[in-house]
């Protein structure tokens, strides 16, 4: 039956790519405004993104390593919108996770254990063109919308970026947390985001400590300096609980903070930003003797860069191709000594479609990581 389950996916995968058009969603209902039908204000759309993904990896010594082929986050998305009137609409968003290696039952590809389905996003709530967007659930933080998102554009990113260094991004709000209210309008050139977080359930950061997230805040910015540039601006604080899972009175707690600012320039053809992290409380230490009084490293900061240059060409099948160089670098304080940096050689290539593949390659200056090479394939529909 999985087998069997497996062929038909893939199966309409690749019918999708025949048929569909280069939009990036599908409309499966639209509004009427001729009808009086109880249905007539309400939109459906279908969307998503199917990433197969191959990993090269070398050795200590530089020499050419093993391969693995493994899903790189497919995902499929359903959205709804429903007019109450010609301002106001409820909304709503559920993003499903699907481990494509491990459906296929592709041993090689995924590891026993590891989730088949996993619920990315799923919210609702209202959208007013005069009064702003309010909604409910698990959905992008502050942090991600404001800054991660702007440097969340090669593969192998988020390596000293908020979204990708806490314990977890959907339980501490650096990426898609649960439980979580958020806003966000815009005022002439500046868009305001503000998300509060409800107390989540516990999580096992490891064998004997469990995270837990009591309650958090967080409020960022976007100013359009001009239509090329944006200035943008977070600051979010998380409050949690780390306890001894053996021991339930051996707990600490944290005031979790973020702070980070990111500059996008886009001129032309070229796509330019820069963000700067810093982190209080925020990032798990590094040390082998970690406990609930040093789970966290205390202070510290990470850089992202990013910069590419889109050849467009407008074939049937090659509309561009974005060659880019990206940089990041994480350091932690607090008796920590721990830093990594990482450079980025890529080359994007968008075949029309929704088809693309991106190649790129990580140079690595970091405890315990070497250089890779990653081959992504996406169809984004």
């Amino acid at each position: 039956m999985r087998n069997f389950k497996g062929q038909m996916i893939v199966g309409g995968a690749i019918l999708s790519v025949l048929s569909a058009s280069a939009q990036a969603e599908i409309t499966i209902l639209d509004k009427n405004t001729q009808s009086d039908s109880l249905l007539a204000p309400l939109s459906l759309k279908v969307g998503g993104s199917i990433r197969p993904e191959f990993t090269f990896e070398n050795t200590k010594n530089k020499t050419h390593g093993g391969s693995s082929g493994h899903d790189g986050g497919t995902r499929f998305r359903f959205s709804g919108d429903y007019a109450l009137t010609d301002h106001t609409s409820i909304i709503g968003m559920y993003e499903l996770g699907v481990n494509m290696y491990h459906l296929l039952d592709i041993k090689s590809g995924y590891s026993d254990g590891t989730d088949l389905l996993k619920k990315r996003k799923l919210y609702y709530g209202f959208k007013d063109d005069r009064y702003g967007t309010f909604t409910f659930g698990k959905q992008y933080g502050v942090y991600y919308d404001i800054v991660g998102s702007k440097s969340d554009v090669w593969d192998n990113d988020g390596q000293a970026a908020g979204e990708g260094v806490g314990i977890n991004g959907d339980q501490d709000g650096g990426n898609r947390p649960a439980k979580s209210f958020k806003y966000k309008n815009t005022f002439g050139a500046f868009t305001v985001e503000a998300h509060y977080l409800l107390p989540e359930t516990e999580y096992a950061a490891n064998s004997t400590l469990h995270y837990r997230r009591v309650g958090g805040e967080g409020i960022g910015v976007d100013y359009a300096v001009t239509p090329t540039l944006t200035w943008s601006g977070v600051y979010t604080v998380t409050d949690a609980r780390v306890k001894d899972s053996n021991n339930g009175s051996d707990q600490k707690f944290y005031h979790q903070q973020t702070t980070a600012t990111a500059l996008t320039w886009q001129p032309g053809s070229w796509y330019l930003v820069a963000t700067a992290n810093y982190y209080d409380d925020y990032v798990p230490s590094k040390r082998e003797d970690v406990n609930q009084n040093n789970f966290f490293a205390g202070s510290g900061y990470g850089v992202e860069g990013f910069a590419g240059y889109t050849f467009t060409f407008n074939k049937p099948f090659f509309k561009s191709i974005q060659p880019y160089v990206a940089a990041d670098s994480l350091k932690l304080k607090g008796g920590e000594d721990y830093s990594a940096n990482h450079v980025y050689l890529g080359t994007a290539l968008d075949f029309n479609h929704g088809i693309s593949l991106y190649l790129e390659r990580t140079l690595a200056n970091a405890p315990g990581q070497s250089d890779e090479t990653i081959a992504t394939f996406y169809y984004n529909f």
